[in-house]
């Protein structure tokens, strides 16, 4: 940060350009933090179509701004955000679909056969039990 933190604000954020301004990359992950949890959290969606579509315009943003700036002439740290920035989308794209909705249709189903099993335990009682041997009917006769 050349000049303060507050003089690099200001220009980032009030003085934005999108040519030289990394705000926009800040923004990008606020967008797509907030469609996840909109679509994952809040509405309970079960399939990655909201990772692909927030992947797809992560990753279009990302390239438009590489090619059509000039983060590049701005040292370092021009080359490792939107680089870092590609990697994390894509890393939360393979983890949320290889690892996340499997893990959770696979809790869905355990508790959808719980509950299953308890809702039949509660209706099945044990019978009265026979005056003769244990394995046979209350009407047959001890013995036969």
């Amino acid at each position: 940060v050349k000049g303060g933190i507050e003089t690099t604000l200001e220009k980032e954020v009030l003085h934005y350009d999108y040519s030289s301004s990394y705000f926009d990359i800040f923004l990008l992950a606020v967008f797509r933090f907030k469609v996840l949890i909109l679509a994952y959290a809040m509405c309970r969606l079960r399939h990655w179509w909201a990772i692909a579509f927030t992947t797809a315009v992560t990753s279009a943003f990302l390239l438009a701004k590489v090619i059509i700036s000039q983060l590049f002439s701005q040292g370092a740290f021009g080359y490792v955000l939107p680089i870092i920035s590609f990697i994390l989308a894509w890393i939360e794209t393979w983890f949320l679909d290889f690892k996340v909705l499997p893990q959770e249709a696979e809790e869905e189903n355990r508790f959808l056969i719980a509950q299953d099993a308890s809702e039949r335990a509660a209706l099945l009682h044990p019978g009265v039990l026979s005056d003769g041997q244990f394995y046979s009917p209350p009407e047959s006769v001890a013995g036969s």
